[in-house]
C-alpha cells in the first residue's frame, strides 16, 4: 500500500493534466486520444502556418509536454502552431501514464504495437482541414519516447513531416526507408542517465527507478548518439565533414555538410542529464515553485542535471524554420 501510495503521489506531481492545457482539443477519428493545440494570437483566422508537434516523454501527458518545454511562448514570439497529441496508456493509471510505439521503447503501445504514426497522420490531417496548417511546414519534436517517435516519423512519414528536432532520445526502429531527406536538429545531454549519449546495453530505467516499480519493456539496448546521428546525416545524403554552428556554455552544436533541405545537427551539452534545456526540471509548475519538493528532489537525482544556456524551445524553432516539404 505504501508503494502504491508513492506511485500515486509521483504521477499526480509529475503527470497530471490541466482542462486549460490549450485552446483548442481534438480526436481523430475513432481513437479517443485527444490531442491540445495552441494557436497564437496574432494568427488566428490566417491559413498556411507552420505547426510544431510536441510529443511527450513516456509516462507523461499533453500538459507535461506543454510545462516542460514552453512551446506555447515560442510559439507566440515566433508566429506558429504548438500542437501537443497525446500517446497512449495500458494497466495502472492507464489514463496518466502514456507511452509512444517508438519500435523497442515503450510501455504498453511498444508491447501493443500501437499504430501511432497512422494516429499522428491523422492529426496532420485534422490540423491541415481545421487549423490552416501549412502542410509543407509540420514540424515533429519531442522528449525522450517522444524524442524516439520523432525518429519514426521521420522514417515513416516523411511525407508529411518537414523536419525533426529529437530532444534526449534516439532511433529504435531496424528499418528507415523515407522517402525524402528529413532535416534534424537532435539535442542531447552528455551525461543523460536514461538514454545513453555513448550508448549500452541498459539504456531507459529512468521512469522504473521514478515510481519504485520495475515496468517491462523499460529498458533496452541503444547505440550512441552521435552515431545515430551520423546514420541519420548519411541517409541525408551529406558528406563526414562537420563544422560547429554554434558554443554558448556546455552546449555545442555541430552541423554535417549536406544537400540543400536536408542539413543534419547535433548539439551536445556537456553534463547535461535527461532534460529540456532552458526550463526546469519536468517543467511542472510545482518544482518551479518548490524545488526542495522530495518527489521533485527524486526524480531530479534520476534524471540528471539541469542546464539552462540555452532555451532548447528556441534553438529548435530556429532550425525548423528554414526547411519545408518541396524546397
Amino acid at each position: 500500500m505504501k508503494t502504491c501510495g508513492v506511485v500515486l503521489a509521483l504521477v499526480l506531481c509529475f503527470w497530471s493534466f490541466a482542462a486549460n492545457a490549450a485552446e483548442y482539443k481534438g480526436t481523430v477519428g475513432d481513437d479517443s486520444r485527444a490531442y491540445y493545440v495552441h494557436v497564437p494570437d496574432s494568427l488566428k483566422g490566417k491559413k498556411n502556418l507552420p505547426v510544431v508537434m510536441v510529443l511527450h516523454g513516456g509516462g507523461g501527458s499533453a500538459e507535461n509536454a506543454r510545462k516542460m518545454t514552453g512551446m506555447d511562448e515560442t510559439a507566440d514570439r515566433n508566429g506558429f502552431i504548438a500542437v501537443y497529441p497525446e500517446g497512449s496508456g495500458g494497466g495502472f493509471l492507464a489514463s496518466k501514464l502514456h507511452t509512444w510505439n517508438a519500435g523497442l521503447c515503450c510501455g504498453a503501445s511498444s508491447r501493443k504495437k500501437i499504430d501511432d504514426v497512422t494516429y499522428l497522420s491523422q492529426v496532420i490531417d485534422a490540423l491541415i482541414a481545421g487549423y490552416g496548417a501549412d502542410p509543407a511546414r509540420i514540424y515533429a519534436t519531442g522528449h525522450s519516447n517522444g524524442a524516439m517517435m520523432s525518429y519514426r516519423l521521420a522514417c515513416e512519414l516523411s511525407d508529411k513531416i518537414a523536419a525533426i528536432a529529437p530532444n534526449a532520445g534516439t532511433l529504435l526502429i531496424d528499418d528507415c526507408h523515407p522517402v525524402r531527406p528529413v532535416p534534424m536538429i537532435a539535442v542531447h545531454g552528455t551525461a543523460d542517465p536514461c538514454v545513453l549519449y555513448n550508448g549500452g546495453k541498459q539504456c531507459g530505467g529512468c521512469f522504473s527507478k521514478a515510481i519504485g516499480i520495475h515496468l517491462p519493456g523499460d529498458q533496452w539496448p541503444c547505440q550512441p548518439v552521435p552515431v545515430t546521428v551520423a546514420e541519420h546525416a548519411e541517409m541525408n545524403g551529406c558528406s563526414d565533414e562537420k563544422k560547429v554552428v554554434m558554443t554558448k556554455g556546455a552546449v555545442t552544436c555541430t552541423q554535417y555538410t549536406c544537400p540543400a533541405n536536408a542539413a543534419v545537427e547535433l548539439c551536445s551539452i556537456q553534463g547535461a542529464g535527461h532534460m529540456w534545456a532552458g526550463h526546469g526540471m519536468q517543467g511542472t509548475a510545482r518544482c518551479v515553485s518548490m524545488p526542495d519538493d522530495p518527489r521533485c528532489n527524486k526524480v531530479s537525482s534520476i534524471t540528471g542535471g539541469q542546464n539552462n544556456d540555452i532555451d532548447a524551445s528556441q534553438v529548435i524553432w530556429d532550425f525548423l524554420k528554414n526547411y519545408k516539404i518541396g524546397n
